[in-house]
């Protein structure tokens, strides 16, 4: 049976009852519809935003955190984006100007299909996904589903020649759409179609029309706005007229106007209540909470109307309080909050342009978060929190181009998917997030590098309890989350507080220098011991775990991920395994020389990793990620005990020698050959790489000189060093570059007493602070580490749930 928790919004069990008393005519047709009602919500992700605003009621309202310090992660160019993004299970499906309907992955942006539909140059009809489908409406008056797979077409009829200017909105099993505003006021249709295609109703009415207005499905009944200033109650499975409601009818409502204006917005629908917004002039409008009897169908004379100015934005209701954008094109803006009880006036936040879109609210914290955008060109994305008298600007993105801004943003497993449209023929799709530290050393590659900002002074945000973290292995941050090596159990901290959330035992291997980092990736959180494991990262239960045939452990090397497949060692037994990530089934095994220690570096579907014996060098191997197939091998001098970093077709090893002096070898990825060589101290560091430079450590206390290098990375000259009398660098401490700082540890023999902020440029110390220091990690505007058994989390969270 499915799970409450994944049931979508679109359907409430007390809706299905609505339904279902009373009409014991349509008892058959509501149980289908019911049955593949559930069918389809079996195959939509708790987190995925599949429509317009989120769900059939239009709510907006999400339990995903939103961004701390956003940053894109990815952008597509696209003919042109005026419509909300859509997301269903991993995947992200857009709309172009032309027509074009687009679909990408979610996570890397790679492109998966498109298909062309029927289009000409302006669409604002936002699409609906669920199950195996994605349907798509056009200004051409076309309505299409497309495989969501393939992005073959299943259907594709030309319904109207007044085009469709409105948000889909899909119950599981019908879509309905109203026909825009086209040829003024004329007998225009509000369709009901079944989702393979046939027609179920219409209702034909002499109206302007339904541009811009979405409508809602509340018990029995699809709730919908004419831009006349009516608003309509139809039977969900007939079509037959409920109520049909004028603003202006103060027979009907106590707090109509005379002059409502137009209804170009979709409606919501909450606990019995609707609302809406209208315009009169670029400077007058309403926003209105009318009463709804989820009986009969019918308004009722409760609620209220509020002079806002121009709205042309779906209200988003949350903990008693209305939020909805204001203001026209070429017109300053703002984001209203009202009381949603009395309809008074609480906070207006003006923003330079009109806030036409309807703006989305994030749950997950103590108090409310919202995101909208301003309609202009070159218009900007906002998130604000409620706190309480006003609203508190967090952070404003100005995407990198200068296009207009029209769609709304939708939110999917932490990050922001919008567009633009530049003009007919280009435009954008962008995802923003926060740069996560997901794995070791930040990327499949090694870079080190992170996009998000970085603290400027000393200042902790918290400070871990005693969890017995183990020094020399780094963290990996991902929504929200912490996820550290404590020796023989795997603990998750909250990013924002430091306090434990849970913990996993493990099997220690005893005989260990740093251990590993663990790895997150879509909800999981991966580490290798004796068994390589996958955890639910929300509770830290365990989904599968693999035991190497050899049965032996993991020594200090990471899994690595990518391409949907799990990257481990298990050291002495001499191998690499390549598993699935979603069972842990072995996909091929590759066996090295010596002791396979490395966590594998990934970059154009290649594997780089190293292996050594003690005091006799060891071989750095190149392999297929597909099926391991060698590419090619170098022997070494010295031991390759550490990992590469791989940037633009150049692998960057380190390697430690126990008589003298190591190096750092700069390889080509396409045949291993050597480009250059510099000598370093000994170190299984693994470097950093940013703006065209490599930054790596080495030195082993007690037995050579401790340094952070800064080198060129074309031509392996040295740029700087720290100077050795800091002892500031460890063999087994990998730098962080974020913001223009590079992040390194001072030692203390096996533990750490230290981490500097170095200057990237000159490798001068911005700040220090006497703990941690153990291999870094930068995300959401922190940075983290481990030292004497507890994480430091250093910098602003800003956060406060």
């Amino acid at each position: 049976m499915v799970s409450m928790m994944r049931v979508h919004a679109t359907l409430h069990m007390k809706d299905i009852y609505t339904i279902l008393k009373g009409n014991s005519s349509i008892y058959l047709i509501t149980l289908i519809m019911v049955f593949a009602i559930f069918t389809v919500l079996c195959n939509v992700g708790i987190s995925d935003w599949p429509q317009y605003q989120q769900d059939g009621f239009n709510s907006g309202v999400t339990s995903e955190r939103f961004p701390e310090y956003p940053v894109i992660l990815w952008s597509a160019d696209i003919q042109r984006v005026d419509v909300t993004p859509v997301i269903c299970d991993g995947a992200v499906y857009v709309i172009a100007g032309n027509g074009t309907l687009y679909a990408f992955d979610a996570g890397t942006g790679e492109a998966i299909w498109a298909s062309h539909l029927d289009g000409w140059v302006f669409q604002t009809s936002t699409p609906a996904c669920g199950g195996k489908k994605v349907f798509a409406a056009t200004d051409s008056g076309n309505l299409a589903a497309v495989d969501r797979l393939t992005g073959i077409k299943l259907w594709n009829y030309s319904l109207t020649d007044k085009r469709f200017e409105a948000p889909l909105t899909y119950d599981g099993l019908r879509l309905y759409i109203g026909e825009g505003s086209a040829y003024g006021t004329s007998e225009k249709k509000f369709f009901c179609i079944f989702d393979n295609g046939t027609e179920c109703w219409n209702y034909t009415s002499e109206t302007k029309g339904y541009q811009w207005c979405g409508s809602c499905s509340i018990g029995n009944y699809v709730v919908v706005g004419q831009n006349d200033g009516i608003i309509l109650s139809l039977n969900r499975v007939n079509g037959e007229v409920a109520d049909a409601l004028s603003l202006n009818d103060s027979t009907r409502l106590s707090f109509s106007h005379n002059n409502p204006g137009r209804i170009r917005a979709p409606v919501t629908c909450k606990d019995g209540w609707i609302y809406t917004t209208s315009e009169i002039t670029a400077n007058e409008g309403y926003v209105w909470k009318i009463a709804f009897d989820k009986e009969t169908g019918r308004f009722e004379d409760r609620g209220w109307s509020v002079p806002i100015g121009f709205s042309t934005s779906t209200p988003a209701i949350f903990a008693d309080r209305v939020y909805l954008g204001v203001g026209e094109h070429g017109h300053p803006g703002a984001l209203v909050c009202i009381n949603d009880t009395s309809g008074d006036m609480i906070w207006t936040y003006p923003v330079e342009a009109g806030v036409k879109a309807s703006p989305a609210i994030s749950t997950a914290y103590d108090k409310p978060r919202i995101i909208f955008n301003t309609a202009q060109i070159d218009g900007s994305v906002y998130c604000i929190e409620d706190s309480g008298d006003r609203g508190e600007l967090l952070w404003k993105f100005d995407p990198p181009d200068n296009g207009y801004i029209l769609g709304g943003v939708a939110v999917y497993k932490g990050r922001l998917y919008f567009g633009t449209e530049g003009d007919q023929h280009y435009g954008k799709l962008y995802c923003l997030g926060d740069d996560e530290w997901s794995q070791f050393h930040h990327d499949p590659q090694h870079t080190g590098l992170s996009r998000s900002k970085a603290p400027r002074d000393n200042r902790t945000a918290w400070i871990s309890e005693d969890i017995r973290a183990q020094p020399g292995s780094s963290v990996s941050v991902a929504s929200g989350m912490v996820f550290v090596n404590c020796v023989d159990r795997l603990v998750c901290l909250d990013q924002i507080s430091g306090r434990v959330l849970w913990s996993h035992p493990f099997k220690s291997a005893g005989d260990y220098a740093f251990g590993f980092t663990p790895v997150y990736h879509d909800g999981k959180v991966f580490f290798t011991s004796d068994r390589t494991y996958c955890l639910n990262a929300s509770d830290g239960e365990e989904v599968w775990s693999y035991t190497p045939p050899t049965g032996r452990f993991a020594i200090d090397g990471s899994p690595a991920i990518a391409e949907g497949k799990i990257f481990v060692s298990d050291w002495d037994g001499h191998h690499y395994y390549c598993l699935e990530e979603e069972t842990g089934k072995e996909i091929w095994n590759f066996t090295v020389e010596g002791n396979a220690q490395s966590t594998p570096a990934i970059d154009l579907n290649r594997l780089v990793f190293g292996s050594w014996e003690w005091g006799l060098g060891g071989r750095i191997y190149c392999v297929h990620l597909n099926n391991g197939t060698e590419i090619w091998n170098l022997s070494t001098e010295n031991s390759p005990c550490g990992s590469a970093t791989i940037n633009d077709g150049v692998v960057y090893m380190p390697t430690y020698n126990f008589d003298g002096d190591g190096d750092l070898l700069a390889l080509s990825l396409v045949n291993g050959s050597i480009l250059w060589r510099a000598e370093i101290s000994p170190t299984d560091s693994t470097p950093a790489f940013a703006d065209d430079r490599v930054y790596v450590c080495g030195g082993c206390e007690g037995f050579s000189k401790l340094h952070t290098y800064c080198f060129d990375a074309k031509t392996g000259e040295l740029i700087w060093k720290t100077p050795s009398e800091l002892e500031i660098g460890d063999w087994r401490c990998s730098p962080a570059y974020a913001d223009g700082l590079v992040f390194v540890g001072r030692p203390d023999f096996m533990e750490y007493d230290g981490i500097f902020a170095l200057n990237a440029t000159t490798g001068e110390i911005v700040w220090s602070y006497p703990a941690g220091g153990s291999s870094p990690a930068v995300a959401c505007g922190m940075v983290f580490t481990i030292g004497n058994g507890r994480v430091y989390a250093f910098g602003d969270s800003k956060a406060t749930g």
